[in-house]
């Protein structure tokens, strides 16, 4: 054992920095938040409410009147949804505000007006729904729970069944489509109940001889059924309501120059109290004014980190638009690829700063709203040794598949060829790995057998 002395050097962020590093990181909603918290425990700050819904909406529209001429791309501002649901906006509609599944189907039940005896059967059918509005548990098992019939159950769950939304009640997949489908829809229902896998693997001229149908009734009877709701419940079983985004920046096009702006109403300003100012100057209790001097302090630091904030996404944001403006004049397949660190020297930012003041962060244009995220593109080297953007050779990977015979649909290597006489040489690993990542499955799932 020895005793020895080193002297080494360590960077530690002062607290002033620490809150600097985490205002850049906050979006709109988390910034109020955070001002909210603030607010309670220093009775110095004051907080200017953003313009009443009125103002803001008058605001909104003198911002975004370029909006009007964009219409065709309404379907692209309605906002993200969630990735691992394949559900559509005409599928989904979000619940009354604060209403569940069970509320919904309870007050349908109370409307109903039905012996007393059935409506305690219905009620207790509707507590064993699942989340997505499923009853997974067999009768005979919930005879034996409940104690009721067995024939009163099969009643009640026939109630249940003509509840909205429709499909709910439903023992499986096949019944909850049948649910969804009008008694005159037979090659639908005959679908349903038994063609689910084989139009999962797109095997529709096999349907149609099995069912002696016309290929292209199958096919319009297979439309009909991707356009139903597999998950009725899914509206209600949220555990809070849907968000709706709110951007950080909006880009306007005037001509050929585009305007970059940061939505000014999606927080509240800051401000130092006055009256609590008054009280120092008048007052001569010297812990009074230095409590009231270091509040007043850390109310003008987060006046700085706010300005810092927007000052430093307003620049990488304009270099965005600098670096991916055929994106924004032709639309999302044009995005060129750009990296992190080529916004970093644009702005003579570090690239971990950009990294944080985009996180979270959202761009509102007239393609739609996107991640800030969304505009970091990776390049793929291709044989030439130029770069590609990935995106725009998932989009040509998408179009090809979509544009091909589903009769002799195309496989990888195929895809690989064609994009080469496109210009684009990548290999055929690559080509496979795209395909998957945009949940295309393999050319011999994709024939129409």
């Amino acid at each position: 054992m020895e005793l020895e002395m080193k002297l080494t050097q360590n960077q530690v962020l002062s607290p002033q920095m620490e809150l600097s590093v985490r205002i850049l990181q906050m979006d709109s909603l988390r910034l109020v938040e955070y001002l909210k918290e603030v607010m309670l425990e220093n009775p110095v700050i004051e907080l200017v409410e953003p313009p009443q819904k009125d103002d803001r909406a008058q605001m909104a529209l003198r911002k975004l009147e370029w909006l009007e001429s964009q219409t065709r791309n309404e379907k692209e501002n309605t906002g993200y949804y969630d990735e691992d649901d394949d559900l559509s906006l005409e599928r989904v509609v979000a619940a009354p505000e604060g209403t569940t599944l069970v509320d919904y189907l309870m007050a349908q039940l109370r409307a109903a007006e039905l012996p007393e005896d059935l409506t305690q059967a219905v009620r207790f059918l509707i507590g064993c729904l699942n989340e997505n509005g499923y009853l997974t548990s067999g009768l005979e098992e919930l005879e034996k729970e409940s104690g009721l019939e067995q024939s009163l159950l099969e009643q009640a769950l026939a109630v249940v069944q003509r509840f909205e939304p429709a499909g709910v009640g439903a023992r499986d997949l096949a019944e909850c489509l049948c649910l969804q489908l009008g008694p005159e829809e037979t090659l639908a229902r005959k679908l349903a109940c038994s063609g689910l896998e084989e139009i999962a693997r797109n095997r529709l001229c096999q349907l149609a001889r099995r069912l002696e149908e016309p290929l292209e009734s199958v096919q319009q009877a297979v439309e009909r059924i991707r356009r139903l709701n597999p998950k009725p419940g899914s509206a209600y079983s949220q555990a809070h309501l849907p968000s709706y985004i709110t951007p950080d920046v909006v880009v306007t096009s005037f001509g050929d120059r585009y305007n970059v702006m940061l939505c000014e109403f999606g927080y509240p300003q800051v401000r130092l109290s006055q009256s609590y100012l008054k009280m120092a100057r008048e007052s001569t209790d010297q812990e009074v004014v230095d409590y009231i001097g270091n509040k007043a302090r850390q109310v003008e630091w987060i006046q700085k980190c706010i300005e810092n904030r927007n000052r430093t996404l307003l620049a990488i944001s304009k270099a965005i638009v600098k670096r991916q403006e055929r994106f924004f004049r032709y639309g999302p397949r044009y995005l060129n690829v750009l990296r992190m660190r080529d916004v970093a020297e644009m702005v003579e930012m570090h690239e971990s700063t950009v990294s944080r003041a985009v996180r979270d962060k959202y761009l509102q244009c007239s393609h739609g709203v996107y991640p800030l995220r969304y505009f970091f593109v990776k390049g793929v080297e291709r044989e030439d040794g130029r770069d590609t953007s990935s995106h725009y050779i998932k989009t040509r990977i998408r179009e090809l598949v979509e544009g091909e015979d589903k009769t002799a649909p195309l496989s990888d290597q195929k895809i690989t060829d064609l994009l080469k006489q496109a210009d684009i040489a990548i290999s055929r690993r690559t080509v496979a790995k795209y395909r998957e990542e945009l949940q295309i499955p393999k050319s011999s799932d994709r024939a129409a057998r």
